[in-house]
């Protein structure tokens, strides 16, 4: 077997199908990665944590990013921020909203001391009436930069800046923050056209802090230029990139491995096909194998390799790339061993779905990092779950 493949012994399945390995060590040492890249700059180095980190568990790794030092952390949903709040247990953290201050949340912000990203002009007027009667708040102002998504457009940035002292009367604005749109090329030039966007917005508001530079942005673009106040690596936290092509850090580790049993390895001959509509026709005479894994499990159907949409989806078996072949249905994925060797067959019943074989930044370009990450990481009761920690202390 390859150094790199996981040798894992049957009782680590035990009554299940996957397993899924969290590597919370290497969080906190890719965390490490950009706040060396945000002391350079004089920059504080936040974390996000939506999506429960992106499936790596926001039980897991917040404890670890505090002890590493993180004291900024954003989440998106409310939520989020209340059960990242009954994690850490300290008064010297900032917790901050994405998602912003929806209708009858009010109270809950305060009460759980969140602060939220107001991305809106009535948001801003809705959390400054509420501070009025319940006592002075805290809150971000959400920039919009022209992507049209979440923030303040022209016209609401305009009236901030003429109101600003009686919009803001009872709220602490700590910093503006803005998000690109385009990252994901080799094209910088969007960038910084929504950089002249932010510059005049600045230029009219009162001087805060500001967070635009966000995980790509801290390798692909000019970090001096960027950085500004406070960078906000997401993504980057758990290995990801926006594409194989732009790794946002190449000495960045992998932090979550994937394997899943196989069965009914059997012989399917030339132009018959596999799967679902038979949408897959072999091409040879393969050694077809069956990976206990589908999309019930988060891996998703995006992934599936056909006739009229080839992908080149692989997963890996002691030394050996295995390509996914046909549609992933919903508890299982076919994939064709016929260049593995049959000792190796008989004695590895299972498959590196994702880990340090399968490249996440690979799957990116064709599902998107978070999309398949995500997935993948959701706690679901048919995959056996562990840190590298409690897995080695178990089974090394």
């Amino acid at each position: 077997m390859t150094q790199n493949f996981r040798v894992i012994p049957d009782e680590a399945f035990g009554s299940k199908a996957i397993i899924r390995i969290r590597d919370i060590n290497a969080i906190v040492y890719n965390y490490n990665l950009f706040k060396a890249k945000a002391d350079a700059t004089n920059s504080l180095c936040a974390a996000v944590l939506k999506g429960d980190v992106y499936g790596l568990q926001i039980k897991d790794v917040a404890p670890a990013l505090y002890k590493a030092g993180a004291r900024h952390f954003f989440i998106e949903e409310l939520s989020e921020g209340i059960e990242l709040r009954s994690i850490l247990l300290y008064e010297d953290i900032h917790l901050y909203a994405l998602g912003g201050l929806l209708h009858g949340e009010e109270h809950y912000f305060k009460q759980y001391k969140i602060i939220p990203c107001l991305n809106a002009l009535e948001q801003l007027e809705r959390w400054n009436d509420y501070c009025s009667k319940n006592g002075k708040g805290s809150a971000v102002i959400h920039l919009d930069s022209h992507m049209n998504r979440l923030g303040f457009l022209d016209d609401e940035v305009k009236q901030l800046s003429d109101n600003y002292d009686v919009l803001t009367k009872h709220v602490n604005i700590e910093l503006y923050i803005s998000h690109f749109f385009d990252i994901k090329g080799s094209d910088p030039s969007n960038c910084y056209k929504q950089l002249e966007v932010l510059d005049g917005y600045c230029s009219i508001l009162p001087p805060k802090p500001i967070s635009f530079a966000c995980t790509d942005s801290v390798i692909l673009l000019d970090n001096e230029v960027f950085n500004f106040d406070m960078i906000r690596p997401g993504i980057g936290l758990v290995g990801g990139a926006p594409n194989a092509a732009s790794p946002i850090a190449p000495d960045a580790r992998h932090t979550m491995e994937v394997y899943a049993k196989i069965s009914q390895i059997k012989t399917v001959r030339e132009g018959q096909t596999i799967g679902y509509g038979g949408a897959y026709t072999t091409k040879r005479d393969i050694k077809l194998a069956l990976v206990h894994i589908g999309y019930k499990h988060g891996y998703l159907r995006l992934l599936s390799e056909t006739d009229s949409n080839p992908k080149g989806v692989y997963m890996f078996i002691a030394g050996y790339k295995i390509p996914v072949i046909g549609k992933i249905s919903s508890g299982a994925t076919t994939v064709d061993v016929s260049d593995v060797p049959e000792s190796i067959l008989n004695q590895v019943h299972y498959v590196e779905v994702i880990g340090p074989n399968v490249d996440i930044k690979f799957l990116a370009d064709i599902s998107g990092c978070y999309d398949i990450l995500g997935a993948l990481g959701v706690p679901n009761i048919r995959i056996a779950d562990y840190t590298l920690e409690d897995y080695e202390n178990k089974f090394r």
